[in-house]
């Protein structure tokens, strides 16, 4: 065991734009695999002191993309500049790929560009599954020089309150009808997700099948994409968006409500929103890529559904004839994911048997 505590500088960790709470499950998790201190990434932070690891979950969050496009690229290089100087000073930089490319990105191509650069500086790469991994190393290949690891997200048992209501009890709650089929979308509602071509598609499922509903809940990132949405809802039968920001207290409800949970856009990697409806034991439909090809071998095909291509009518209308299956999916624990975080950065920092550490 090292002598002293790892020293991690992590970027996000108080970050409203994380959306979800697994930096904090995780950190708390490596904590109690072994001694470690964590702080926000900030420049003072940065200079101010000397660190063992930089963690970057979504290198885009490290910069400026609400400006004009000069500012962003000044970000680029002065972020860039930050991490070369705590490399130079003995940090290791770990990148935990979720994203292939960002969801969010300019015309100009300066914030795939930035991530580029940034795939230059990292010594380890840790991915959630296998798959992603693969497609990261081809859209990256600067990272085949890093320590390449695979760690499974933890999952959210325990984590959001849970009342172990029944379908039944869940619609009441929400106002749903008894005996429809339920499809959920649930989470962070953002442009990549696709959640108008969504209800498109739903309207021509609508139009042949009168035994489903299509419910969506989250808060939309933006005015013109709640527009477009409330638009498109208010065409379609059997159809509901809950545009606003789904309390803990609400999340089971609307996953328990449901039949399955829908991912209807092609360009997830990764899912937050599928292992959170995973861990209130409901069925998920999601595309055939990244971490759905690793959850197949694993929790079996009863409870991941994945299609190729993109979202279409078809595609969409498997979802109101997804089954119950029984039991509970077997899914990685926060427990789990945290010894292996540890001991992944452990091999970064702690030096061969036989030298001492630098201290």
């Amino acid at each position: 065991m090292p002598s002293r505590p790892l020293r991690i500088l992590a970027a996000h960790l108080s970050s409203e734009a994380g959306g979800n709470p697994d930096l904090p499950l995780m950190y708390e998790a490596i904590g109690r695999a072994g001694p470690i201190e964590v702080e926000p990434y900030s420049t003072a932070a940065l200079l101010r002191e000397k660190w063992d690891i930089v963690h970057v979950y979504w290198p885009e969050w490290l910069i400026r993309r609400d400006c004009h496009i000069a500012r962003t690229v000044a970000d680029c290089a002065r972020v860039l500049a930050e991490l070369k100087l705590a490399k130079g000073h003995g940090a290791k930089i770990v990148w935990t790929a979720n994203n292939i490319r960002p969801h969010e990105v300019d015309r100009f191509g300066v914030v795939t560009g930035f991530v580029t650069q940034f795939s230059r500086l990292v010594d380890q790469v840790i991915s959630p599954s296998y798959t992603s991994l693969g497609q990261f190393l081809l859209e990256y290949p600067a990272i085949n020089d890093a320590d390449l690891r695979v760690v499974p997200t933890g999952c959210y048992r325990g984590v959001y309150p849970d009342d172990e209501l029944s379908m039944a009890e869940s619609r009441e709650v929400l106002n749903l009808p008894e005996n429809a089929r339920v499809a959920v979308v649930l989470g962070a509602v953002r442009p990549y997700k696709n959640i108008p071509q969504l209800l498109r598609c739903y309207r021509e499922v609508a139009g042949r099948r009168d035994d489903t509903f299509l419910l969506v809940a989250g808060n939309p990132a933006n005015e013109e994409l709640d527009r477009r949405i409330r638009l498109e809802c208010g065409r379609t039968p059997r159809a509901r968006a809950d545009l606003a920001f789904v309390p803990e207290e609400g999340i089971q409800h609307y996953i328990r409500a449901g039949n399955c949970f829908v991912l209807g856009t092609s360009f997830a990697l990764n899912s937050a929103s599928v292992l959170l409806s995973l861990s209130f034991d409901r069925p998920v439909l999601m595309p055939h890529r990244g971490v759905a090809v690793d959850l197949l071998d694993t929790v079996g095909g009863a409870w991941v559904h994945t299609y190729e291509g993109g979202m279409r009518p078809a595609v969409l209308e498997r979802a109101f004839d997804i089954q119950q299956p029984a039991g509970r999916p077997e899914l990685y624990t926060w427990a789990e994911a945290g010894r292996e975080l540890y001991d992944a950065y452990r091999s970064l920092v702690v030096p061969p048997a036989g030298q001492e550490e630098d201290t």
